[in-house]
């Protein structure tokens, strides 16, 4: 059953329930009493979580983006074969990458979101209002999918959730890798099975399978490595109307969580953290650093290797 925190704020609102609106409990009365329900500050109150509808959405969603972006990956270079028109539009998209240079910006824009992002929830870091006004559209950098489709507070507890935020990355990246392996197979079985094809598939495949696993680490490291440190993020709350002079101190992603070694749903939390600490904000960099500590001497030469 779901414990009522005994906090009190000095609105008189507490989280037992009084002071709260009917189904609102927790220090802010933003809690709902139901597990089936979540605080929806769009609304104001509880409301209904979602049908796991929502998950089909966003599958249809992933598949449909990533079969243009392979129809336009497969389609672009053979713009020749469109004639004058594709031979033009061609070289306008070439020109139009050398002058203006739209990776080495899209990684600066990413970049430049990752710091600011975790300044606040990692390092206890405020920007000036003025700097973050206009910064805040950079929020749908974010890459928390999850979080966009569906309510946190409706997937389930706090393990539950760092499960999620810290799996599912992976579970994207072996598919994105599937993908790639039917694909080359696909190729290798209409070209007659050759040998000499079968080697440069499997080369071929092997790199752009580091190249996905790259671009999803880099994209999704900082929101995952936000979700994994929320795990240890409370909040202290004064309880002196029950007990006089003390403060207790909740999960702030989930109030329903004591930030007590007694409690034993926050100290089950302790292995999930830890492993998951050394896997993404430790041993990803690392991999990072790994990958360009190998590449160091065509970095210096300002030329692109083949691997």
């Amino acid at each position: 059953s779901r414990r009522r925190l005994t906090a009190t704020l000095s609105t008189g609102a507490t989280a037992d329930g009084s002071g709260c609106d009917t189904g609102h409990t927790g220090p802010l009365c933003e809690w709902c009493v139901s597990d089936e329900q979540y605080f929806s500050r769009a609304e104001r109150g509880c409301v209904d979580c979602p049908t796991t509808e929502r998950f089909g959405i966003l599958a249809g969603v992933v598949v449909a983006l990533a079969g243009t972006a392979l129809l336009l990956y497969h389609a672009l270079p053979s713009t020749e074969a469109w004639g004058r028109f594709g031979a033009r539009a061609k070289r306008r998209l070439e020109i139009v990458e050398s002058q203006v240079g739209f990776q080495p910006k899209f990684k600066v824009l990413v970049s430049f979101y990752q710091v600011t992002a975790t300044l606040g929830p990692v390092y206890g870091v405020r920007l000036h209002e003025d700097f973050t006004r206009w910064a805040a559209i950079l929020d749908s950098l974010s890459w928390h999918l999850l979080g966009l489709i569906y309510p946190e507070q409706c997937i389930g507890s706090m393990r539950d959730r760092l499960l999620v935020a810290a799996m599912w990355p992976i579970a994207a990246i072996l598919l994105g890798g599937a993908a790639l392996a039917c694909y080359a197979l696909a190729e290798w079985l209409l070209s007659g099975r050759a040998d000499s094809l079968r080697r440069d598939l499997v080369r071929v495949t092997l790199r752009r399978l580091l190249y996905w696993a790259i671009l999803v680490a880099y994209l999704v490291l900082p929101s995952v490595s936000c979700l994994i440190f929320n795990a240890r993020r409370c909040e202290s709350y004064d309880i002196s109307i029950s007990f006089p002079g003390e403060r207790r101190s909740y999960l702030v992603a989930d109030l329903d969580v004591l930030c007590s070694a007694d409690d034993d749903e926050y100290s089950g939390l302790d292995a999930y953290f830890w492993a998951f600490f050394v896997l993404w904000p430790v041993l990803v960099p690392l991999a990072f650093l790994v990958l360009l500590l190998s590449i160091r001497s065509e970095v210096r030469a300002r030329r692109v290797g083949a691997t």
